[in-house]
């Protein structure tokens, strides 16, 4: 209870080798609107991931979403997101792939 009501955002960040050698930052961000804090409060966590993804016109992306991103700018290699996605599963349904493995 104490930490849905403590939290502002939480950000998660990785470093995902680019097409130009270097590392790019992708990262998942989850603002603690009021159906998130519900979820906390009310053990029901697995839902969070669903409202980070619907809530882009908040400012909250999940990695899977940010992989995306860079992958459609030409950033990073298609095999550099698989490896850096936290669920490969949900990466390839939202890039239309045939299912990748966890």
């Amino acid at each position: 209870m104490r930490l849905a009501d403590t939290l502002t955002a939480v950000i998660s960040q990785k470093l995902v080798p680019s097409l130009d050698g270097k590392r790019l930052l992708a990262k998942e961000v989850m603002g603690m609107i009021p159906s998130v804090r519900a979820a906390i409060k009310n053990n029901n966590t697995g839902e969070i991931y669903q409202m980070m993804a619907e809530s882009a016109d908040l400012g909250m992306t999940t990695l899977e979403q940010d992989l995306k991103r860079l992958y459609m700018a030409k950033k990073i290699s298609l095999e550099n997101a698989i490896v850096a996605a936290n669920n490969k599963r949900r990466f390839s349904q939202i890039m239309n792939l045939t299912q990748v493995g966890d």
